[in-house]
């Protein structure tokens, strides 16, 4: 059975992929919907005015058959009308016999052989079953009948929302296998950045135990530093690589949040980073201002991540000898949420890159992954139903990330 974090994960993958297959099946059918009425539209005027052509040509039958209409006149409308009407046309006697047949596809006129005139009757047949029958009356007295049947064009019309719909829908396959490759593509370079990130986080602690094992196998060192001291060292190494491991196993389970003092966990990742100022540059300051907070519930582990890595990012974006970092903590007036505001007097990140610092595999670090800021939004948003952004920035001047966490 999968672990509960990682159906939770699962979870929601797949409610972002239903609602984005959603979004796009939804887009399909709405832009389907208005082409097929579109067509169909068109498609019923055009047969709308058939049927008032037909009714036309019945009446110049009418005229024709008449003799006290027939003369010159109805002959020309007879030879310009009827013979050049462009849709399929068939007269008979009322005993169903073929007498005039136009248009009709694969059948030449005025064949007078026995298959060509089966195949006449039935296209009749076809035309009355569609389009109905129009009698031709001379003096009251119905003597021909007329059928007609739609042109080739609105044939070719009818097939135009299928074709569009196809279009529509590979478009879309298409649009979906892309979103799967860029998935795919994605997490393997979230894959390759994590295991880069594990090997960055342990080094450091290992690499110190390995001295300090040194230090006692060796006895060198021992005017600056007791056993107990080494001692020390070593557990708290131990500790920090503990804190690691659990750190990363987190990453795809649902943390359990515990209701924290949030100012004394900014505060020891700010002390843990001041320790460390001396080896980044002797001129760079942090300075912590917290303020009146309530209390939050959250992972101390992966809440202290997020701070790290934020930390990192403006130490090393900053000059190793004027930079400056304030961390502050407050809350708004009227706001359950609770604000922890990271600034720095960096060099700050331009407004094309400003929209992608949180995408997964973007980076502007020459051996950078691109997955800490990508991580810290997961973190945030995911685990703990708040927000993190960068609020301000301008080239030159810094830049200021916020994090906004929902109040106990």
């Amino acid at each position: 059975m999968a672990p509960r974090g990682n159906k939770y994960l699962l979870s929601l993958s797949e409610r972002f992929s239903t609602v984005f297959k959603g979004f796009l099946l939804f887009g399909v059918c709405a832009i389907g919907a208005v082409f097929v009425y579109y067509t169909t539209d068109i498609v019923s005027e055009l047969q709308s005015n058939e049927a008032k052509v037909a009714q036309t040509y019945t009446k110049i039958w009418q005229l024709v058959a008449s003799d006290s209409t027939s003369g010159p006149v109805t002959s020309v409308l007879f030879d310009e009308i009827i013979l050049k009407s462009n849709f399929p046309i068939v007269v008979t006697d009322t005993a169903g016999q073929p007498l005039f047949w136009k248009e009709l596809s694969g059948i030449p006129e005025k064949a007078a052989d026995p298959k060509s005139l089966e195949r006449v009757r039935k296209r009749v047949e076809s035309m009355k079953a569609r389009k109905g029958e129009i009698p031709i009356y001379v003096d009251s007295v119905a003597i021909y009948k007329l059928y007609y049947d739609d042109t080739p064009l609105v044939g070719k019309l009818r097939l135009i929302p299928i074709v569009e719909m196809g279009m529509v829908a590979g478009f879309i396959l298409l649009a979906l296998v892309g979103f799967q490759y860029i998935r795919r593509s994605e997490q393997r370079t979230i894959w390759v950045g994590m295991a880069k990130e594990t090997a960055h986080q342990l080094g450091t602690p290992i690499s110190s135990l390995l001295g300090w094992l040194n230090l006692l196998k060796t006895g060198e060192g021992s005017d600056s530093f007791s056993p107990p001291e080494i001692y020390e060292h070593i557990e708290t190494d131990l500790a920090r690589l503990e804190t690691v491991a659990n750190r990363f196993g987190k990453i795809g389970s649902l943390p359990k949040l515990e209701r924290e003092d949030l100012n004394r966990l900014t505060g020891e990742v700010v002390d843990y980073f001041r320790k460390r100022l001396p080896h980044q540059g002797g001129g760079v300051q942090i300075d912590f201002l917290p303020g009146e907070l309530p209390a939050v519930d959250l992972d101390r582990e992966l809440y202290n991540w997020v701070v790290e890595n934020l930390l990192k990012n403006s130490l090393e974006a900053v000059d190793s000898r004027e930079g400056k970092i304030v961390v502050r903590t407050y809350t708004l007036s009227g706001d359950k949420r609770v604000i922890v505001e990271v600034a720095d007097n960096g060099r700050g990140i331009s407004r094309g890159d400003a929209r992608r610092v949180f995408r997964p595999g973007f980076t502007t670090k020459r051996r950078g992954w691109g997955l800490g800021l990508s991580l810290a939004r997961r973190i945030i948003k995911e685990y703990h139903k708040g927000n993190i952004y960068l609020a301000a920035s301008e080239p030159g001047k810094g830049a200021t990330f916020v994090i906004q966490l929902p109040a106990a």
